[in-house]
C-alpha cells in the first residue's frame, strides 16, 4: 500500500512559498494565469519557493566526452535571471539561490554569477520575452515546460540536446525528458514534476468505518467510496476544474484519453474514453458527492475543505503536503484511480531551467552546465531543500527526507503532460467552461467535449 499519515505541527515555512512548486505560467507573450494556489497542481513550476527539506543525493558525475569542451573553458559572468528572486536572502527561496549559486562558484571560481530577480506577473514575464526576443535577455532562466513552445516556434532558445551527457540520459526519466521536447529538439533543462495525486482524509474514513483502499484502487472503487463517504456536512471528492488546471483532468487521462493525439495535429479529448470520464464526474455531482459549488470553487477553498474535514478526497500536487502537515492534517496520498487506460496514469507540470541562443558559444556552454547543475542530484547534496517537489532524474529522492512525497515519486513514470504547443493557453481557456457545463449537468460529457473541439480545430490548423 502507498500511503502517508502524518500529524505533524507547522513547519517553518510560508504558505506562499510552499506553493510555488505548483505554479503556472501561459505561453509567451500571454497573460500567467493568476496566481498559484494551495496544492496547486498546474502545467508547470516557474519560481522554487522554499526550504522545504529535500532528500540525500550521490554528487553528479563529472562531464563525460560528450560535453562540449567550451564548457570547462569559459571564465566571466553568466547571468541568471529568477523569477521572484530578492536579492540579499530577503525570502527563503533567495536563500537557496544564494546558496546553489555559492556551491557552484566554490566549484568553478572562474564564473561570476549574477542573480536579477524579475516579479512573476505580467510585466516580469513580458519584460523576460521581450529581452530574450530582442538577444538581450539572461544566460539562463527558470520557467514552466508549457511556456517552452512559444519560445521554441521563435527560435530563441539553445537546445540542450548537444550537451546531454550519456549519463544525463541515462538518469533522467524519459517520459520527463519528453515533456521538454520541441519539434524533435529539448528546449530546457527538466528540474522536478509535481503531479497530480489523490488525497484521502484518513480521519474521515476512520470515522465512517471505510477502509483505506491500496495504490491500485480502481475508478469503480473510487466512485463508491466517494458516495459512501458523504454524509452530513461531508462530501466524498472535491476537485478544482477553473482555469489553468489539469486536477480534474486525470479522471479523463486515467481513461486513456488526451487532448490531442500524439503528434499534436488532432482533437482527441472528445473520444469514447474522454467521455466516460468526464461522466464520472457528472454522475458524482448529480449523487451529491460533490459540493454544488464544484464548478465554481476556488482552489484554495478545495484544500481547505479536505483540512476543515468538509471534503473526504481531493486532487493537489505535492505542494499541499506542507500545509497539510501544518494544520496536523493526517492523510494518504494516493496515484489517481486506474481505468481504462490499464496503469494509474497522472498529469502533471514542470519546472525547467532553459538557455537563451547568443552568439557566444563557450558562454551558452557554460550557461547549459549550470542549468545541469541546478537540475541535478548534485545541487541536491550541495543545498538541502533544494527540491520542492519530486525531481526528473532518478538520483534525486526528495522523500528521503520527506517521506510523504514518496507516492509521487512513484507517479513519475506514468505522468502525461498537456501538449507542448504554443497555442496551449487558448486551448486551456476552451476546456474548463465546458467541463463545467458538463458536471452540473447542462450540458452531456458529448456535447461539451465535442464544443471545446469546434474551438480548438480551427488552432491545429484544421
Amino acid at each position: 500500500m502507498t500511503r502517508s499519515r502524518s500529524a505533524i505541527g507547522p513547519l517553518i515555512l510560508t504558505l506562499a512559498l510552499a506553493l510555488a512548486a505548483c505554479a503556472t505560467s501561459q505561453s509567451p507573450g500571454a497573460s500567467p494565469s493568476g496566481g498559484s494556489s494551495p496544492g496547486a497542481s498546474s502545467p508547470g513550476a516557474s519560481s522554487p519557493g522554499g526550504s522545504a527539506p529535500t532528500g540525500s543525493a550521490p554528487a553528479a558525475s563529472e562531464p563525460t566526452a560528450s560535453e562540449p569542451a567550451a564548457t570547462a573553458a569559459y571564465e566571466g559572468t553568466i547571468d541568471w535571471w529568477h523569477l521572484g528572486y530578492a536579492p540579499g536572502g530577503a525570502t527563503a527561496s533567495a536563500k537557496l539561490v544564494d546558496a546553489a549559486v555559492a556551491a557552484y562558484k566554490a566549484k568553478n571560481p572562474g564564473l561570476d554569477i549574477v542573480v536579477t530577480g524579475i516579479p512573476f506577473d505580467d510585466q516580469g514575464l513580458a519584460r523576460l520575452d521581450t529581452a530574450i526576443a530582442a538577444g538581450n535577455g539572461p544566460d539562463l532562466f527558470r520557467i514552466a515546460s508549457d511556456r517552452l513552445p512559444g519560445y521554441g516556434a521563435q527560435g530563441v532558445l539553445s537546445p540542450i540536446d548537444e550537451y546531454l551527457t550519456d549519463e544525463d540520459k541515462a538518469d533522467i526519466l524519459p517520459n520527463l525528458l519528453e515533456g521538454v521536447a520541441y519539434e524533435g529538439q529539448h528546449l530546457a533543462w527538466p528540474q522536478w514534476v509535481p503531479p497530480v495525486g489523490f488525497y484521502l482524509n484518513n480521519s474521515i474514513f476512520e470515522a465512517a468505518g471505510v477502509d483505506i483502499p491500496d495504490a491500485d484502487w480502481t475508478v469503480e472503487e473510487f466512485q463508491q467510496l466517494a458516495q459512501d463517504l458523504t454524509g452530513d456536512n461531508v462530501y466524498g471528492f472535491a476537485t478544482y476544474m477553473g482555469p489553468a488546471s489539469v486536477n480534474e483532468l486525470t479522471l479523463l487521462y486515467n481513461q486513456g484519453a488526451t487532448v490531442l493525439s500524439e503528434d499534436n495535429s488532432t482533437y482527441t479529448l472528445n473520444s469514447p474514453a474522454g467521455v466516460k470520464g468526464l461522466q464520472v464526474l457528472a454522475d458524482l455531482f448529480e449523487a451529491g458527492a460533490l459540493p454544488p459549488d464544484s464548478t465554481t470553487i476556488a482552489l484554495p477553498d478545495v484544500e481547505q475543505g479536505f483540512i476543515d474535514g468538509r471534503f473526504a478526497m481531493m486532487t493537489g500536487g505535492s505542494g499541499s503536503i506542507t500545509n497539510l502537515k501544518a494544520n496536523a492534517v493526517e492523510f494518504t496520498v494516493l496515484p489517481p484511480p486506474i481505468g481504462d487506460a490499464g496503469e494509474a496514469v497522472t498529469v502533471g507540470g514542470m519546472g525547467t531551467y532553459a538557455v537563451p541562443q547568443k552568439d557566444d558559444p563557450a558562454r551558452m556552454a557554460a550557461a547549459h552546465r549550470l542549468g545541469r547543475y541546478l537540475t541535478s542530484a548534485e545541487v541536491a547534496a550541495d543545498v538541502p531543500g533544494w527540491y520542492l517537489a519530486p525531481g526528473t532524474r532518478q538520483s534525486i529522492k526528495v522523500s528521503e527526507t520527506t517521506p510523504e512525497m514518496a507516492p509521487f515519486e512513484e507517479m513519475l513514470p506514468n505522468v502525461r503532460f498537456m501538449p507542448l504547443i504554443e497555442d496551449w493557453a487558448k486551448v486551456d481557456s476552451f476546456i474548463h467552461p465546458e467541463i463545467q457545463l458538463a458536471v452540473s449537468g447542462q450540458k452531456s460529457p458529448q456535447e461539451a467535449l465535442d464544443a471545446i473541439g469546434e474551438q480548438v480545430t480551427p488552432l491545429l490548423g484544421q
